[in-house]
């Protein structure tokens, strides 16, 4: 994964617990999933979200792989490809040159893939003081760049400000399944961001072992 921004990633998560973004859209991505079945998961880009483990126990997924090259003790891609790989706001960070290469690496990785991607601006700045968010695009530019390396791409949706969604594969749990799927990961981020910033507010950090 050629990645020029990876030293300035790895410097962020020796500071901080980078990644705490990716459980939001778990109520979305959840019901596709659910449908597709898959035995075994890589995060791909996973920075230090639990992301991988929190689908792996709510679909029954009994492999999972996280993938971080920023990370030393997840920089290592898996040896075999596996069913599915979710990548949930890391494209917006890898400059426009570097997008094939790293859509090239996912593809290879993973029979299907699920993208969530933010195309607003990021809070963070690089030290060269760039936006973090180096590619920020609409959903029709992601759409044909991811569709030379994902012939079977189309877009989903998600309920989340300023982000697309995409994935490789038809099927989805629908009716009432799949909106009691929605509304309880909906409840479980929003009882886990009220208790996060409950507890800030008492003590001045995250609780220890916080889901992300």
């Amino acid at each position: 994964m050629a990645h020029s921004l990876v030293d300035e990633y790895a410097k962020l998560h020796a500071r901080h617990r980078y990644g705490a973004t990716a459980r939001h859209a778990l109520a979305d991505m959840l019901p596709h999933i659910l449908a597709l079945k898959p035995a075994s998961l890589i995060d791909f880009g996973c920075g230090q979200s639990n992301l991988a483990f929190l689908i792996a126990a709510k679909a029954g997924i009994g492999e999972i792989h996280r993938y971080d090259p920023a990370i030393p003790a997840i920089s290592t891609l898996p040896d075999r490809r596996v069913e599915l790989a979710v990548n949930v706001d890391v494209m917006e960070h890898i400059p426009d040159e570097e997008i094939d290469a790293v859509l090239a690496s996912i593809a290879a990785s993973a029979t299907q893939a699920l993208f969530v991607i933010d195309i607003g601006p990021a809070k963070l700045l690089l030290s060269d003081g760039r936006n973090a968010h180096v590619s920020q695009h609409g959903a029709d530019w992601w759409l044909a760049r991811l569709k030379p390396h994902f012939p079977t791409i189309r877009e989903m949706t998600i309920h989340r400000r300023a982000r697309v969604a995409f994935k490789t594969w038809d099927g989805e749990v629908r009716g009432l399944t799949g909106l009691a799927v929605r509304a309880r990961e909906r409840v479980i981020y929003r009882t886990q961001k009220l208790t996060r910033s409950a507890h800030r507010k008492l003590f001045g950090a995250k609780p220890r072992g916080a889901a992300r």
